[in-house]
């Protein structure tokens, strides 16, 4: 829980102004961010793009976060994929236009529906929230496992901790993913 109150007291001082402070949340959570951008909006110049918006909302409405309504983590993630949903919307919504006939270039059929990027934006939620349930190291190990996708062998040299101890970290982190799947709806339901 420490980190929660450390992210807490990072988001008091974006809200003073202090640029330090968002390069911290950035460097904590931006991996994450562009994770849960680039599976919303499966590009990956949009979630580039959808994970600085995120980060100048943040800048700009540290002063609005609560921290009796929610945990920096979600209440990141809950920006990241109001923020993406609208970057698809206004994309579909181009799309809707008439384009001259030598700029409509894309195949009708090939983009997932709004359903789908729902589906995606709902589960990319809530796979977030149980990601800010895990101790800051594990989250580490396993953003840059599974957002980086870096080797454990690449993990262990950038953060100078020892092969074991890298593989040991997502271990913990993926176990107590699993126990925390039922409470966040990860699992899909079994048919009887």
């Amino acid at each position: 829980m420490a980190h929660v109150e450390e992210d807490g007291e990072l988001v008091r001082r974006v809200a003073e102004g202090d640029a330090d402070a968002l390069r911290e949340l950035y460097g904590l959570y931006g991996r994450l961010v562009f994770g849960v951008a680039h599976r919303i909006l499966l590009d990956r110049q949009l979630a580039e793009d959808c994970t600085q918006d995120v980060f100048v909302a943040l800048w700009r409405g540290a002063r609005t976060y609560d921290p009796e309504r929610a945990r920096v983590t979600t209440w990141l993630f809950t920006v990241t994929r109001n923020t993406a949903i609208d970057i698809v919307r206004r994309r579909e919504a181009r799309r809707a236009d008439p384009l001259p006939e030598d700029e409509a270039t894309w195949a009708a059929g090939t983009e997932p529906d709004a359903a789908e990027l729902t589906a995606a934006a709902d589960t990319a939620e809530r796979v977030a929230a149980a990601l800010g349930e895990l101790p800051r190291t594990q989250l580490e190990a396993v953003s840059l496992a599974y957002f980086d996708g870096l080797s454990h062998a690449e993990i262990a040299e950038r953060l100078g901790v020892p092969l074991g101890t890298v593989k040991g970290r997502i271990r913990l982190g993926l176990d107590r993913l699993r126990e925390l799947a039922p409470a966040y709806a990860l699992e899909p339901e079994v048919e009887r």
